[in-house]
């Protein structure tokens, strides 16, 4: 994981944090984003954060428009592109000049929220955060690292797959370069605050291991490899 340190002289560093669940109060996922962040802060003080909320200002799904506006040419004459166009330019430069992602999201029907699957569909997009050579897919963000906190509400089933969410984010972030992530998974948040309380403790404890590794370069912490 590289969530860096910034020191005198160096280039101020940038945190995207991008918020999915449609809860802007009482959000688990949202919560553990705010302590994540906090840790941040402290480990790269004048660092920059910028923030994506979905709930509040979310990003529109793909339409025929912007979709055929990816794989147009520029408008002769320097006319004005379509606006799903200048959303996805903006949304990927954003993402472009961040130096660590962070996504908190909560599992919604096994999957990731539909908000999200809209800004990663705006901003997955060829030769500009990937391209193809010899025939295969090369993602572009490749100094860019990652958290993803997920959270749901039940447990894992035994005997079925029931989480899609992990894995696709992963997948997709690989996709366009982005291959250093770390994710803290909770699960359980349905239940009472006696079996909550534990739980979240642990996703708490699981950042400050990650922060701890700043200190202690030589013995890395993967929050993913931590118990609970």
């Amino acid at each position: 994981m590289s969530l860096e340190r910034t020191l005198p002289g160096e280039d101020m560093k940038t945190l995207l944090r991008i918020d999915a669940s449609v809860r802007t109060q009482g959000s688990t996922s949202r919560a553990l984003a705010d302590y994540f962040q906090s840790r941040w802060t402290g480990a790269n003080p004048g660092g920059r954060v910028v923030v994506r909320d979905l709930a509040r200002h979310p990003v529109p799904h793909l339409d025929a428009a912007t979709l055929a506006a990816f794989f147009a040419p520029p408008p002769p004459g320097g006319g004005a592109p379509p606006e799903g166009l200048t959303l996805s330019d903006a949304l990927i430069a954003e993402l472009s000049s961040a130096d660590h992602l962070l996504i908190s999201s909560p599992l919604y029907n096994l999957s990731l929220p539909s908000t999200l699957k809209a800004y990663l569909d705006h901003v997955v997009r060829t030769d500009r955060t990937f391209i193809m050579k010899e025939g295969r897919c090369m993602g572009l963000l490749t100094s860019t690292s990652a958290t993803v906190v997920t959270t749901r509400g039940g447990t894992a089933s035994p005997v079925v797959e029931d989480d899609f969410q992990i894995g696709y984010l992963r997948a997709i972030l690989a996709f366009i370069g982005i291959v250093k992530v770390d994710s803290i998974a909770v699960d359980g948040m349905r239940g009472d605050e006696a079996s909550r309380s534990p739980r979240i403790a642990r996703a708490r404890a699981q950042i400050d291991r990650l922060f701890l590794a700043l200190a202690s370069p030589d013995e890395p912490a993967r929050a993913d490899a931590l118990p609970g």
